[in-house]
């Protein structure tokens, strides 16, 4: 007997090891998850523990001392194809059905969240809350950070190189950034925003930076010399240090960026590589995007402060902007240059300043046209010197970024009036999209009935003539109208048609232009 009670405890020694083995394959503790971007600062997942029977989550609520604490009862952990439903919450009221916490002091508040278990084999999930919209894309369920492919040719970059710096000064221009997001999916909500702190106007400039299909975007920024700019992804900020009439490609690591603005995830990704840079100041934002400093930019600010604090320039600039500043706040309600403008601008010591508030005179009167254009015809004029291949770059360069539709039509042309009516629709569904649209006439459409016609209708609209009317329809092989050209955000020709093609095949044809 005392046999079998023996072989029996051997047993189940033998066995305990593979027990306890099970049961910690059963439950797996993922601390302070990563993630690639969020849309909002208030909540921060601080653990994920997995079980067969629960998936537990715990979290860090953010608010005002006193704030009531809410979670919508539409809370789920989301994948491609399943969703796992918020069960059971501690420390948080689910929709108010239970007496609500308040936030401590403190202005965090810790709470846990039951959802229905998680199969093994799922490598990220999506917090989403539809209430308030708050969404956590790419929840890890693993201690790796999410993967994204760096291109080869920017992780070779040469280190300790020395710097190239800009030259001091002023030296007003367009700056251009191009960029990808890495680690982007489309199923993703992303914001974005350029933004710079003028030096001459009042303001501080904020660009709507459109994100396409594949992760990538583009934007100008008028600037009147070399200095650092915002690029704001989501809850998310890189500075970026642009230089006037030079460009940068940018590539963005969206989940380092996204974790380093992470209260939770702060220090572990403050000081990693958010992102890479190809073109203007490399160096400079390559030490940026590292730690947040630089110390090639620092020689830049010494090297600007030595040529700025020559009493000479210093007083020659400090008269040049007390002159101007009046006339860039009148510009901003108004942005058209008045004669009296034009002569204040004319006075400046500094040509870079004449050429920085035209610029932006420029600039302000396209966005006002672009915007009008959505309600009402706005007419444009194109110099008569312009000619052949110049013609369709010079009518499309002010729009870089944007999708755009060229209709080619006249007044006498019974199925051009016909067809942009049967555009309208189209039009208004998609006016959350950035498209430009552009309307090209020559002088066979008489300039008064042309004018009257367009009480009738919106968009930008040109009357070119003959010469120009003749050059780009051979150009593009225009052989009747109407007749469409798109043109992608990036400026390049996508589609053509001779003869209306149908308001869902433009739809198409639009879409893939602002969006791919």
């Amino acid at each position: 007997m005392k046999r079998i009670v023996r072989t029996i405890v051997v047993s189940i020694l033998c066995c305990l090891p593979v027990w306890l083995q099970a049961q910690h394959i059963q439950k797996r503790v993922v601390e302070h998850p990563g993630f690639i971007t969020t849309n909002t600062a208030e909540i921060e997942i601080k653990k994920i523990i997995l079980t067969d029977e629960q998936t537990q989550v715990d979290a860090v609520i953010y608010g005002k001392p006193g704030e009531i604490a809410v979670i919508s009862p539409d809370t789920y952990l989301t994948t491609e194809k399943n969703s796992f439903r918020l069960r059971e919450a501690e420390n948080i009221s689910i929709g108010g059905t239970t007496e609500p916490e308040r936030i401590p002091g403190s202005g965090k508040l810790n709470v846990t969240f039951s959802f229905a278990p998680i199969p093994r084999g799922v490598h990220e999930v999506d917090f989403v809350e539809k209430e308030t919209g708050w969404t956590i894309y790419g929840v890890q369920l693993s201690r790796q950070e999410p993967y994204v492919y760096v291109p080869n040719f920017l992780k070779s970059q040469p280190e300790n190189t020395i710097p190239e710096l800009p030259e001091p000064g002023l030296s007003a221009g367009k700056a251009v950034v191009n960029g990808y997001l890495l680690g982007y999916d489309t199923r993703m909500g992303v914001d974005m925003l350029l933004t710079y702190t003028d030096k001459l106007f009042p303001n501080t400039w904020k660009n709507n930076v459109t994100v396409r299909q594949d992760g990538s975007f583009h934007a100008e920024i008028d600037m009147l010399q070399p200095d650092t700019v915002h690029l704001s992804v989501n809850k998310a900020i890189l500075p970026i240090f642009l230089v006037p009439e030079e460009e940068v490609t940018i590539y963005v690591s969206l989940p380092r960026l996204s974790m380093a603005a992470s209260s939770l995830l702060e220090d572990k990704y403050r000081r990693k590589q958010k992102a890479w840079f190809d073109g203007a100041a490399e160096i400079i934002n390559t030490e940026l995007a590292t730690t947040g400093t630089s110390h090639a930019l620092k020689s830049y600010r010494l090297a600007e402060k030595d040529l700025t604090q020559n009493d000479a320039v210093k007083s020659a600039i400090r008269k040049d902007k007390e002159a101007v500043r009046p006339l860039c706040e009148r510009l901003l309600k108004n942005p058209i240059l008045t004669s009296a403008d034009r002569k204040v601008l004319k006075d400046m010591t500094f040509e870079d300043i004449r050429r920085y508030v035209e610029q932006k005179s420029e600039t302000l009167l396209l966005e006002a046209a672009r915007s009008e254009s959505s309600h009402e015809a706005v007419i444009a004029t194109l110099d008569d010197k312009i000619a052949g291949s110049d013609i369709l770059p010079q009518l499309i360069a002010p729009h870089r970024g944007r999708a755009i539709l060229i209709d080619f039509w006249a007044t006498w042309c019974g199925p051009c009036r016909k067809s942009i009516r049967a555009m309208k629709p189209l039009r208004q569904k998609l006016a959350s999209k950035d498209i430009v649209y552009i309307y090209l006439t020559g002088p066979s459409s008489p300039e008064n009935i042309w004018k009257e016609t367009l009480k009738e209708m919106t968009g930008v609209h040109f009357r070119l003539t003959e010469t120009q009317w003749k050059d780009v329809c051979s150009a593009y092989s225009i052989t009747g109208i109407p007749a469409y050209l798109i043109i992608s955000h990036d400026g390049k020709l996508k589609s053509k048609h001779i003869g209306f093609p149908g308001a869902d095949i433009l739809e198409k044809d639009l879409l893939r232009a602002s969006e791919e």
